[in-house]
């Protein structure tokens, strides 16, 4: 970054005085609780913060528990000096402020990417260690029409046309287990330059980052490229607009999706052990596009891969299920797909890695294998490992009880286990044995339970 930019004095700009509560009350409401602001120093965030504290100001709430965080990637030289010139300005607004360094080596290639996946690790285990929900990034609309160039360019779908959302779930591995935090970005609606303007009427200076400008990285073509898209009437507002109806087509779409799979309409079955059966003639009399939505939900559960479906594939998948007695087996993200007779049964795939294993504590729950939400319940006593039961632990049980008809073997082997040490203690999802309470295991598709409670998916397997 270049010293801080200067306000130049001789010829003030016009003071934009904002609808604040357009900008923050309408996304996050009142009180502001649970709230930090990431902020590097930049125009556009530091923007975000002195508005911000505007905003709490009117509407009589104190700076004094909202945080700002700043990330020090460490990859220049003043990174440290710049980081501690954002942590005063915070204090001087009245905000908490902590600096999050980016430890350890940095990679060669990739240096973006590595980045933002670094900044957004360092937030969210920060917020989940303090308790905050709503992480607030200063995303403008300009950043808007850049994403959305990126994405065409790449022959993204409705989904990735549609960008950035106001409020969104943050995704993050480590959040798993530990509540949610909302994304939150007030500022996408506002153009980066009123943003200046508001930040030189009050006569309060920013930082400059030369990589913006540096042409090696990709948002920096779409942003030097411009003037040419200006020209052509590609404007920053114009492709936010589009951005915002893609948004609300996309919600249209969520909502049909919903419809669709909504648990009594028999349609789309979540069975508790870990699959999902489509009906296939009510399936395919669906529009093309919600085929493939569909498809992907269910392949996203059944397979707890963690990341989206590659679309290429999955529109690949919907268009040769769609055919008429379509029938026969395919794997895409972890997920074994098989139609026959009338269904479409979507399941774990046989690991052709060793199945994750845990340890769980008395007390402490996670999601195993991006799947089962697993529990110890705090009066167990003892610690437990959570692994696939695999052929021998299937086999294992099948001496001890009778199982339930209706479930495909790779499903059976494919439920999370629970040991005390060598010995096979439990198996929730089959209700085996009855230790109401003790542990529990919910397929992650039926949603996040609260944990502690044994969730019987059918009736117990018989001695």
């Amino acid at each position: 970054m270049r010293p801080m930019t200067s306000v130049d004095r001789s010829n003030p700009r016009p003071d934009p005085r904002p609808e604040l509560d357009g900008l923050f009350g309408s996304l996050i409401g009142k009180p502001a609780a649970g709230v930090a602001l990431a902020v590097s120093g930049g125009s556009d965030s530091t923007a975000l913060m002195v508005l911000f504290a505007e905003w709490l100001a009117q509407t009589g709430q104190s700076p004094a528990d909202i945080f700002v965080l700043t990330i020090d990637h460490g990859l220049r030289q003043r990174s440290g000096a710049e980081a501690e010139w954002v942590a005063q300005m915070a204090a001087g607004l009245g905000f908490r402020h902590a600096i999050l360094p980016w430890a350890g080596a940095k990679p060669k290639t990739g240096v973006q990417a590595a980045a933002r996946a670094a900044r957004y690790r360092l937030l969210v285990e920060f917020m989940a260690g303090t308790g905050l929900s709503v992480l607030m990034t200063a995303h403008t609309a300009d950043d808007q029409a850049e994403t959305l160039l990126m994405r065409l360019a790449r022959g993204s779908g409705l989904d990735g046309l549609a960008a950035m959302a106001p409020l969104a779930p943050l995704e993050a591995p480590m959040l798993r287990g530990k509540g949610e935090i909302v994304l939150a970005r007030p500022l996408l609606g506002v153009a980066k330059a009123w943003l200046r303007a508001a930040l030189e009427a009050r006569g309060v200076p920013w930082l400059e980052d030369e990589s913006n400008a540096a042409l090696i990285f990709e948002r920096s073509r779409w942003r030097a490229a411009g003037d040419t898209f200006t020209q052509l009437g590609l404007t920053g507002p114009s492709l936010a607009l589009s951005a915002r109806r893609l948004q609300r087509a996309r919600a249209a779409l969520d909502w049909a999706l919903a419809q669709f799979c909504a648990a009594n309409a028999g349609r789309y079955r979540v069975d508790p052990c870990g699959f999902i059966s489509l009906d296939a003639r009510a399936w395919r009399a669906l529009p093309s596009e919600l085929q493939v939505r569909v498809l992907g939900k269910g392949i996203a559960a059944a397979g707890g891969a963690g990341g989206p479906v590659p679309l290429a594939k999955l529109e690949a998948l919907a268009e040769t299920l769609a055919t008429p007695h379509a029938a026969g087996r395919w794997t895409l993200a972890r997920t074994a797909i098989r139609a026959g007779r009338g269904t479409i049964v979507l399941e774990r795939e046989p690991g052709r890695r060793p199945w994750p294993e845990l340890a769980l504590a008395p007390g402490e729950r996670a999601l195993w294998d991006g799947r089962f939400w697993v529990a110890a319940g705090p009066k167990l006593g003892f610690p437990v490992a959570v692994r696939a039961l695999g052929q021998s632990g299937l086999a294992t049980l099948r001496r001890q009880v009778s199982l339930p008809g209706g479930v495909p073997s790779d499903t059976l082997r494919a439920l999370p286990g629970f040991w005390k040490e060598a010995v096979l203690f439990a198996v929730p999802s089959l209700a085996f044995p009855c230790v109401g309470g003790l542990v529990s295991a919910t397929f992650a598709a039926l949603g996040d339970p609260a944990g502690g409670q044994e969730q019987r998916s059918r009736s117990p397997a018989r001695p």
